[in-house]
């Protein structure tokens, strides 16, 4: 998350993965007195879904989906979540005004080819 005055800060995976949260969403960040941060979205981004096809880069341990309008970079905890592995087709969501390098998992559909018999 960059802050207004260009801070940046981290956002738990797994906070991202089930909140959606694409670029160009507005957050609110609230430290606790102990010293944790606290994300809530605030208000998100205008979206679009595409769908395309999972591949693994093993030299980054990254996750990418490759999209007929481009590909996208996914959160590994949101592939994990769905048990997704690569040629399995995955619907995601994109901020609609833009290019953008992530996108959020809206969800994995098994490739029937990909499974053994």
């Amino acid at each position: 998350m960059r802050a207004n005055d260009g801070k940046l800060f981290s956002i738990s995976h797994n906070y991202a993965s089930k909140s959606r949260l694409v670029q160009g969403d507005i957050l609110m960040l609230h430290i606790t007195p102990e010293g944790k941060y606290r994300y809530k979205q605030v208000e998100p981004t205008r979206r679009k879904r595409t769908g395309g096809v999972l591949e693994h880069d093993p030299e980054r341990s990254d996750y990418v989906v490759h999209c007929p309008d481009g590909a996208y970079r996914v959160l590994p905890a949101s592939v994990t979540y769905f048990k997704g592995v690569p040629g399995d087709i995955v619907q995601c969501i994109v901020p609609a005004d833009g290019p953008c390098q992530w996108a959020a998992v809206e969800g994995i559909k098994k490739n029937v080819i990909n499974q053994k018999s």
